[in-house]
């Protein structure tokens, strides 16, 4: 029985180094940064499902509120949200009040049907009389990445970002060559 195994040795590094160092600068400076657009895009989504995990949210709020720029070679992932409506999360009006799955019933809670921002909202009265009204909201998804008290967003996007991208570079720059070579 015969087993295939994988050698390197330092040399390799060197020779991979070496072939790195001779190339051009435009083709490097481009696969660089198509290499770090792209472990970026995939730690930004990594950022947003953990946000999302975080504030019991489904992905879908937490996706388009999650924003990525590149200065230099440091990516750089912010979340900004609003609250979320609760009419937002599919409220369904009961007798007792209103409903809405996964976050539990509101006692004494209405829905209004045409409110001028958003299109409906989940109301509730401050006390007996009529007026006034207030909103109820869900989780504001930004407050989860604020409140990350160890690190954890930062460290999740470093590991993506420090496993994938070398992969990524040789990769782009291979696919580069090969446009090079094919003229």
């Amino acid at each position: 029985m015969s087993q295939a195994g994988l050698r390197l040795d330092a040399s390799d590094f060197r020779a991979l180094g070496t072939a790195m160092y001779n190339l051009p600068t435009e083709l490097k400076a481009k696969a660089f940064r198509s290499a770090v657009n792209h472990t970026g895009k995939k730690a930004r989504t990594q950022v947003a499902r953990l946000a999302a995990k975080y504030s019991g949210l489904p992905y879908r709020f937490t996706r388009g509120a999650t924003q990525m720029r590149l200065s230099g070679d440091d990516v750089e992932i912010k979340l900004r949200s609003k609250w979320i409506s609760l009419a937002q999360l599919s409220a369904r009006q009961t007798r007792k009040g209103v409903s809405v799955r996964g976050r539990g019933s509101y006692a004494g809670a209405f829905i209004a049907a045409s409110m001028l921002s958003s299109g409906s909202a989940v109301l509730i009265r401050k006390g007996s009389a009529r007026l006034p009204v207030r909103e109820l909201y869900a989780a504001n998804p930004a407050h989860a990445m604020g409140a990350d008290r160890h690190g954890e967003f930062e460290r999740l996007a470093q590991s993506i970002i420090d496993r994938d991208f070398a992969a990524r570079l040789l990769h782009e720059v291979d696919r580069r060559l090969a446009r090079v070579a094919a003229r």
